[in-house]
C-alpha cells in the first residue's frame, strides 16, 4: 500500500518522502574504512595478547601446565595444598624454587609453610621487593585464603615472571587438609 498525499499535504515532508523511490543502498567509503579500522584493531589486540610474557600468554601457560627443561611444571597454575606439599618436599633443596608467603609478618609468625619467605602484599615496598626477585626461579605463592596471593599474581605477571604456582585456599585450605605449619 502506497501513501498518497492529500492535496493540501502536497508540499509536506511526509509527502516528499512518499515520492522518493527506494534506491538500493550503496556501501559508503566511510563504512568500509570503519570496518577496516575495526579489523586492524582486532588483529593488533590478538597479536599483543599472544606475545610471550603477557597475562594472556601466562594464563594459557597456566592452563596447559608446560613442562620445563628439568621436567618440573613451569608457567602459571593453581595447585592444591596436597600438590603444594609434594612440590615443596620434592624441591626443598632446589635453588631455583622458592615458597613465598604474602601475608603480614604477624600472620607469618603464627605459622607458615616449610622454608617460606615472607613478602607482605600490603606493604608499600611489595612491588620493589618482588622486582628484586630472580625471574628465572619457580615460586609457590600463598596467603591466608587465596585472596591476596591472587592479587599478588598480577604484580608478578606485570613484572615478567614466568613460573609461579599459586596455592588455592591459602593456609586455611592447608590446615583443613591436615598439613603442618612451621613456626
Amino acid at each position: 500500500m502506497t501513501y498518497r498525499p492529500e492535496p493540501d499535504e502536497e508540499f509536506s515532508p511526509r509527502a516528499e518522502h512518499a515520492r522518493i523511490p527506494h534506491a538500493p543502498r550503496r556501501t559508503s567509503l566511510r563504512t568500509l574504512l570503519l570496518g577496516l579500522a575495526a579489523l586492524c584493531v582486532a588483529v593488533y589486540t590478538a597479536h599483543v595478547m599472544l606475545q610471550p610474557g603477557t597475562p594472556a600468554t601466562a594464563q594459557a601457560t597456566q592452563q596447559t601446565g608446560q613442562m620445563g627443561q628439568t621436567g618440573q611444571a613451569t608457567g602459571w597454575r593453581d595447585v592444591t595444598p596436597q600438590e603444594a606439599a609434594a612440590i615443596i618436599e620434592q624441591r626443598q633443596a632446589d635453588d631455583a624454587f622458592m615458597v613465598l608467603d604474602v601475608r603480614t609478618p604477624p600472620e607469618f609468625a603464627e605459622g607458615h609453610l616449610q622454608g617460606a619467605r615472607n613478602i607482605d602484599f600490603t606493604s608499600p615496598e611489595f612491588r620493589d621487593r618482588v622486582r628484586s626477585l630472580n625471574r628465572n626461579r619457580t615460586y609457590l605463592m600463598y596467603c591466608r585464603s587465596g585472596n591476596r596471593s591472587t592479587k599478588a599474581l598480577e604484580v608478578f605477571r606485570e613484572l615478567g615472571f614466568t613460573s609461579v604456582l599459586h596455592m588455592n585456599g591459602g593456609t586455611l585450605a592447608w590446615n583443613a587438609a591436615g598439613l603442618p605449619l612451621e613456626k
